[in-house]
């Protein structure tokens, strides 16, 4: 019998949530590749949905809910009255919320995906609004979900230590890459000369400011230019300010949010890609670079460690000599930057669009076999 499953994406703002959209959109398409015959899936979505993943949108049963998700108030309200009802008259079996929150208002058999627990981990970075929001709704949410999925084993623990959550009700479900990139079908790259790039949007936990001290100092490669791509967020403005002061003088090229075609031509033809992020609950930028073959210099946190090889350099997050001479090194020795290729397409065939849907089914028929 299959199993009907309604996906609430009312949470995913197309260009605010970063990763967690992009996991979020590989993971239904590893479903539907992998899992049609036993789930179909409903998908409760903003009107911005369709435009902003026209691909997915295609293959799945979709309902559109009556507010444009610019108001978080409206869509939060939105998500306690509107989604009840439209998941009774979709007639799903379980009902999963990936944006973290169970709305209280949702009854019936629920799980729900913890993307990180950095509201938590790092208040600093949030409105107190917001903070507070999520320091109230996070742990009932885990404990009310009848399985919560996570992207790593460093998010399961914080879940379980943070939230109260029970362990045997909390499943990692590794996020993935599922585009495979082919370079005779991309655009032109819109940089030219050799480059590093980073995808992140501007938030304080990225650390693209520690990044850009450090690239200021690598000067044994006046040709090399870092690429910054990924929406603006709430650094966003000192990062512009660093970048105008003299020693980074036409050597940052920040293009901002980038369509899916140009952002897979620009990482195919770095040099490397660097991720210094603070904190992370997997580290999808990483895993695709090693997917498409690219060196990848890394933050020495968790979650990042789960992720990359061995072989992969790792990066204290306040150590500016530390990136600027690992940045250094990798461009300068394309012996090196082969090895690291290598090593890293050999450690992302672990993350399978198989394993991801094999172990998103999982919990949703888990959740359906419980009693509520």
């Amino acid at each position: 019998m299959t199993l009907r499953v309604g996906v609430n994406l009312l949470w995913m703002v197309p260009g605010v949530v970063g990763g967690s959209e992009d996991a979020t959109v590989s993971m239904l398409h590893a479903v539907l590749d992998d899992a049609a015959p036993e789930v179909d899936v409903v998908a409760f979505v903003l009107p911005s949905f369709e435009t902003a993943h026209p691909g997915l949108a295609d293959r799945l049963e979709l309902v559109v809910a009556p507010v444009d998700g610019r108001s978080k108030v409206r869509r939060v309200v939105a998500e306690n009255t509107w989604l009840p009802r439209a998941a009774r008259r979709a007639r799903v079996d379980v009902t999963h919320h990936g944006g973290g929150v169970l709305p209280p208002a949702v009854r019936g058999r629920a799980t729900i995906t913890i993307h990180d627990l950095q509201p938590l981990d790092l208040p600093a970075n949030f409105s107190a609004v917001k903070q507070r929001y999520l320091s109230l709704t996070l742990g009932p949410s885990a404990r009310r979900a009848l399985i919560t999925a996570v992207p790593s084993g460093f998010t399961r623990e914080r879940v379980i230590d943070r939230l109260g959550a029970d362990p045997a009700r909390v499943c990692v479900v590794p996020w993935v890459v599922r585009r495979i990139l082919r370079l005779e079908s991309l655009p032109p790259t819109p940089v030219d000369g050799p480059y590093v790039i980073y995808p992140a949007i501007t938030y304080p936990h990225k650390n693209h400011m520690v990044l850009l001290d450090a690239f200021a100092a690598v000067a044994d490669q006046p040709d090399l230019r870092l690429v910054l791509i990924g929406g603006a967020g709430s650094s966003e403005q000192a990062v512009l300010d660093r970048i105008a002061r003299p020693d980074l003088a036409g050597r940052v090229v920040k293009l901002g949010r980038v369509q899916p075609d140009v952002r897979d031509s620009l990482l195919s033809h770095a040099q490397m890609v660097v991720v210094p992020s603070r904190y992370e609950g997997f580290g999808l930028p990483a895993l695709e670079a090693m997917a498409a073959g690219v060196p990848v210099v890394v933050a020495d946190i968790p979650a990042l460690a789960e992720v990359v090889p061995e072989e992969v350099p790792r990066v204290g997050v306040d150590d500016v000599a530390g990136w600027r001479d690992s940045i250094a090194m990798l461009a300068g020795d394309a012996a090196r930057r082969a090895e690291l290729s290598a090593a890293g397409r050999a450690g992302a065939t672990a993350f399978t669009p198989q394993r991801t849907a094999t172990a998103m089914v999982d919990v949703w028929q888990r959740a359906a076999a419980t009693s509520t």
